[in-house]
């Protein structure tokens, strides 16, 4: 009789460790669940004003196309190589090689 007491004792807590389980995996996946959603009801926000001094632009391969800071504005090629740059002193236009092709009259 003691070992059908044993033997009952343990199932008992195994089926209360069951229970305990399949509360805890409903609980995981209702808030699984809920993150998404969540996500999806939060605002776009778009801020007012950007500070920075100076940013790039890259194309999908992340090679540098154009930047801009407080010396000026450039665009590159393909090849990573400066093509366009817009300066305080004037505009150059560049060839594939970085060799001057045309620029403004200096100031």
């Amino acid at each position: 009789m003691n070992k059908s007491i044993a033997m009952e004792s343990r199932l008992d807590k195994l089926e209360q460790d069951n229970r305990r389980l399949k509360l805890a995996l409903g609980l995981l996946l209702l808030v699984l669940a809920a993150i998404p959603l969540a996500g999806a009801a939060m605002p776009q926000q778009t801020p007012e004003m950007i500070t920075a001094q100076g940013f790039y632009v890259i194309d999908e391969n992340g090679t540098r196309r154009a930047g801009m800071n407080a010396a000026g504005i450039a665009y590159w090629d393909y090849n990573g190589a400066p093509r366009v740059m817009m300066h305080t002193d004037g505009i150059r236009y560049n060839d594939e090689n970085g060799s001057v092709i045309w620029s403004t009259p200096p100031r």
